[in-house]
């Protein structure tokens, strides 16, 4: 008995300073997050003047379009706009459309895409493709003009957000008769390999151990270096937290990947305290684990860890501050994901990489333990202890 209530003895809550530390950057969130609310608000006045320059106003009929006006009050065309789902949250379009029928231009007026990924698509030539629609195009923007390889959500998210401006358009002032599209799930490779990932993990942990156990982790791990690194380019960034920390909840037709992502990541470390994508299956984990076989990398700390600690720590609160004010989960994003899965990347993105590769072959893991923002040192350290209150707070009440 005297040994049974030893074991089950909870430990008093004793408040520290790194608690304190919690309590203030969680503040700062919800600071960042209400100024940016109030803030940081689209406006189609610049859009409006740069469509149509020889206008005089514009009245709006829906919340979605408006009457482009003369100086005589005769409408000479409409400005629309239209909203699609892209990687980062929603992405808004602006259209300009004139009384025939046809768009004569077209601008994105909001996005949360990561820059360097929005700018390559803009650099394919999307918006040219899309400018010469009709309201009377029996087919769809979408069926019409083809994803952009490496970054198909951000591409389709534009389409889509120019086919929904041209519709509503369409019917009201024009008189075509539309069929709502239904929306197809998008259910594939990537999300069936994912789900797999995660249910091999929870297998190995909980009935494979030892050698065997080992070897298949690492099988695990080679699967998501190929499959979500290299092949679909589907790694777990910063902006995904921050989608969720800003309230963006995208279409789950589009982005079922992404809800199987976020749900089984904390469903597995809300009830067992268990990351395991970051040990059994990240791509970018994975790179740095192979490199460090081959240098033989071993684990254990830095001389200048606590200094390195403290960097990756006010790298990661200011990332998602900068998100949280500007409204945009990606605007802040210095990871090197895409630079090596997808070699696309700004200069000191590929700078860093090369840095990274390198001292991966004697550091273990050094983008994970000493840079990364979703490492347990800095976010994933975060939502423990804030678990932990919550712990708390329900035994307190209880």
């Amino acid at each position: 008995m005297g040994n049974s209530h030893k074991k089950h003895s909870k430990v008093p809550f004793r408040w520290q300073i790194k608690d304190s530390i919690v309590i203030g950057v969680v503040i700062l969130f919800i600071t960042c997050w209400f100024v940016g609310k109030q803030y940081f608000k689209v406006h189609l006045d610049p859009f409006f003047e740069k469509a149509w320059p020889e206008a005089e106003s514009y009245e709006n009929s829906t919340e979605s379009y408006a009457e482009v006006l003369n100086e005589d009050g005769l409408v000479i065309g409409y400005i629309a706009k239209g909203l699609g789902d892209g990687y980062g949250g929603p992405l808004l379009m602006g259209l300009a459309i004139d009384t025939s029928g046809n768009i004569q231009s077209l601008a994105v007026l909001e996005y949360r895409e990561t820059p360097s990924f929005f700018q390559k698509v803009l650099n394919r030539g999307l918006l040219k493709k899309l400018i010469r629609g009709s309201v009377y195009d029996s087919i769809p923007i979408t069926v019409k003009v083809d994803a952009i390889s490496g970054a198909t959500l951000t591409s389709n998210a534009i389409s889509y957000a120019v086919e929904e401006a041209i519709h509503e358009i369409a019917v009201q002032q024009f008189g075509v008769k539309k069929v709502a599209k239904d929306r197809n799930i998008l259910f594939g490779l990537p999300e069936i390999i994912l789900i797999a990932l995660f249910l091999v993990a929870v297998l190995r942990r909980k009935f494979v151990k030892g050698k065997n156990g080992k070897r298949l982790r690492w099988l695990t791990l080679i699967i998501g270096f190929i499959f979500l690194g290299f092949v679909y380019n589907r790694s777990f960034v910063l902006t995904h937290v921050n989608m969720v920390l800003l309230g963006y909840l995208p279409d789950w037709h589009i982005h079922l990947y992404w809800y199987i992502l976020i749900i089984g990541l904390f469903l597995f470390k809300a009830k067992k305290n268990w990351n395991t994508y970051c040990y059994d299956f990240c791509p970018f984990g994975a790179c740095q684990e192979v490199l460090g076989q081959i240098g033989g990398a071993k684990k254990g700390q830095l001389k200048w860890s606590k200094y390195l600690l403290w960097s990756q720590r006010v790298l990661a609160i200011s990332a998602v501050c900068m998100a949280l004010l500007f409204r945009n989960p990606g605007f802040s994003s210095f990871e090197i994901f895409g630079t090596f899965f997808n070699l696309n990347g700004s200069n000191y993105q590929f700078a860093l990489l090369a840095l990274i590769l390198l001292l991966s072959l004697f550091v273990y893991r050094p983008w994970c333990n000493y840079l990364c923002p979703l490492h347990k040192n800095t976010l994933e350290g975060l939502f423990d202890r804030t678990r932990k209150y919550a712990k708390l707070i329900v035994q307190k009440v209880s």
